[in-house]
């Protein structure tokens, strides 16, 4: 009877983990994935930054559970950060990637992969012309292989696309004839373009619709909107950074109003509230805005009141509490004002009820690397911030 339990139970647990691992999505080199939740970002094993729910990354390969993204540093280095593969979903696919991906497919030879997204794109009407261009350039790799016919065409194709200000196609392009043309054992016809210069601009533009997404992740839009007028300067046509444009100055624009309305209310009496209120709805919007952050460092004093006042015999008193309490409640303090701002500002106290707290500070706790009794002393140390705020009303 033991040992057929015992069976019965590893047969579970091994249905389990198959199920688990099916679970996890297989994605391809140069798929672009986003976060499904909040997560910390690995360099080399070790914790290297906190990525927010939806940023977007490319895949650069995956290893069992994990995926290998390519992130970018401030000065522009990129390197291979690790997320776990169940905090990753496909970005829903459009036309302008498909034809990205498409492309990809030629340059390494996926040839079914590349047809099923050029069908796909070419439903597009914006893009259709070019999803044909491509597709009839498939056919011919298909049937010709590496002929001169099928090297002339991709050079000619490359050419094209240029002229269309899709440089980040064109350049695939090129490759894939090169690569052909050096296992055919002859150099085939020449390129039409400055592949140089080509290079340099795709290189440029390829990086900063990466940085791009992830300055707009963390909402800081003035950086977004400098590194959009750096990657069109090289390739004016780029799809994503045109798109990244609108959206990016509308919600600068609109950080601009919540400091016009945060000034205004700053300077009415009993104003105050009302005016952290506006600040920090303009700095979730466009977290680097410097008349915003200008704002807050002025009105540093009354945020810190609104946001993590200090646990002092004041503190206490308005709170309720007794000072036996006080050593908890600044070990919550410390733990909320280091550990909690690593990837976000702190948020006014009043802005959810004690449980929304609890379950805030439940789903960060394992990215902060916190644990249950450090848990417990935040949100003791919430609700008696929460209570010392509101006697002071």
């Amino acid at each position: 009877m033991r040992t057929r339990a015992y069976l019965i139970i590893t047969g579970a647990l091994l249905g389990l983990i198959a199920a688990i691992q099916a679970a996890v999505v297989a994605f391809k080199v140069g798929d672009l994935v986003r976060l499904t939740r909040s997560e910390t970002l690995l360099f080399k094993g070790e914790t290297f930054l906190g990525a927010p729910k939806g940023q977007e990354f490319n895949v650069l390969k995956q290893d069992a559970a994990q995926v290998y993204v390519s992130f970018f540093k401030a000065d522009g280095t990129q390197i291979a950060v690790t997320v776990p593969a169940d905090a990753l979903e496909s970005v829903p696919p459009n036309a302008w990637n498909d034809l990205l991906g498409a492309v990809e497919g030629l340059r390494t030879q996926r040839y079914d992969d590349a047809r099923k997204l050029l069908v796909r794109a070419g439903q597009d009407p914006q893009y259709r012309s070019a999803a044909s261009l491509l597709m009839g350039r498939v056919n011919m790799m298909v049937a010709g292989k590496n002929s001169p016919a099928v090297l002339q065409g991709l050079r000619e194709s490359s050419e094209q696309l240029c002229k269309l200000g899709y440089l980040s196609l064109a350049l695939p392009m090129e490759e894939t004839a090169d690569r052909l043309a050096a296992q055919g054992g002859n150099a085939g016809p020449p390129s039409k373009i400055d592949r140089a210069d080509l290079l340099r601009r795709v290189t440029l533009s390829n990086r900063a619709v990466a940085r791009t997404r992830q300055a707009v992740a963390l909402h800081r839009l003035v950086e977004a909107s400098a590194l959009v007028a750096e990657g069109l300067a090289a390739e004016p046509g780029r799809v994503e950074l045109k798109t990244a444009q609108a959206y990016i100055e509308k919600k600068i624009a609109d950080s601009e109003d919540d400091y016009r309305l945060a000034d205004s209310f700053r300077k009415k009496q009993g104003g105050v509230v009302h005016a952290l209120s506006a600040l920090q709805d303009g700095i979730k919007r466009c977290a680097d805005h410097p008349k915003l952050l200008a704002l807050r460092k002025e009105m540093s004093e009354a945020l810190e009141e609104r946001t993590s006042p200090p646990v002092t015999p004041e503190f206490l008193k308005a709170a309720g509490v007794t000072v036996s309490a006080s050593k908890n409640l600044e070990e919550g303090h410390r733990i909320y004002t280091s550990r909690c701002t690593e990837c976000h500002d702190l948020e006014m106290l009043d802005s959810r009820s004690i449980s929304g707290w609890q379950k805030m500070v439940a789903s960060m706790a394992r990215r902060a690397g916190i644990n249950e009794t450090q848990q417990a002393h935040v949100i003791e140390y919430l609700a008696a911030a929460q209570n010392s705020v509101e006697s002071a009303k």
